[in-house]
């Protein structure tokens, strides 16, 4: 989804509508994940990394099936400074593999000077805002602290359009991370930055879900036979939005 400049009016709340048509986007990029989607956008740039840990039990096993973002953009960035809220986890990351382009700090409350050191690239967002009490407030506070340091953003977070999400709505039951506080669709995600103060550009998917042994059955014929083969776009469970911080 591109977003063009008659749908700005309504993110920045200039027009109104009770049943605004949008058009979900329609480009995906066939089984690429989102953590080489990010790093595809940011090889070879100056990275800030933000939420860049994840839970210790977890990173190991990550880095084995090279699914951990912060190694994925560490290894692809021209610079990169990981920031994350749980010292422990950057303890470790430090004292246990080795990582020291990482440091502990809430983005919000503290003052970062390394982060206005120098002008970045890129900040990414990896799949943190939907944890957050408020989103809004957090990317607005990060754009009036570090906005003038960093040109563009890359933000990723669940879609409620997933193909699995909504099979399990036919079924009256939702399957969800405990600590989500928000599931997005890709014009929620575009309010939700527009009124934070950055201007997204485009937002896509990534993360193909798994097919069920028909939908692969019919896959594969596709294929034998020459033919075009597509995922709709609910088969993707994250949405990957891009564009500048002013």
């Amino acid at each position: 989804m591109n977003v063009d400049q008659e749908l700005i009016k309504y993110l920045r709340g200039d027009l109104f509508s009770n049943s605004l048509e949008v058009l979900l986007p329609t480009d995906r990029q066939e089984g690429i994940t989102r953590e080489d989607a990010i790093v595809n956008l940011i090889k070879g740039t100056d990275v800030i990394h933000v939420g860049c840990s994840d839970h210790i039990p977890l990173i190991q096993d990550k880095i084995k099936h090279n699914t951990w973002l912060h190694k994925n953009i560490t290894e692809a960035s021209k610079s990169c400074i990981g920031i994350d809220i749980d010292r422990e986890s950057i303890e470790f990351l430090k004292n246990e593999l080795g990582y020291q382009n990482v440091i502990h700090g809430d983005i919000v409350t503290d003052d970062i000077p390394v982060l206005k050191e120098k002008q970045w690239d890129y900040v990414v967002f990896g799949e943190i805002i939907e944890h957050l009490n408020s989103p809004v407030d957090f990317l607005r506070t990060f754009r009036s602290k570090y906005g003038s340091n960093v040109k563009k953003f890359v933000i990723t977070v669940p879609n409620i359009y997933n193909r699995n999400i909504m099979k399990n709505m036919l079924s009256f039951k939702e399957i969800i991370n405990s600590d989500h506080k928000f599931w997005f669709t890709p014009y929620t995600l575009a309010k939700v930055l527009v009124t934070a103060g950055f201007m997204p550009e485009k937002i896509s998917y990534t993360n193909a879900s798994g097919l069920s042994k028909v939908d692969l059955a019919r896959r594969k014929l596709k294929k034998i036979f020459d033919l075009q083969v597509k995922y709709p776009f609910y088969y993707f469970s994250s949405l990957i939005a891009t564009g500048n911080i002013n």
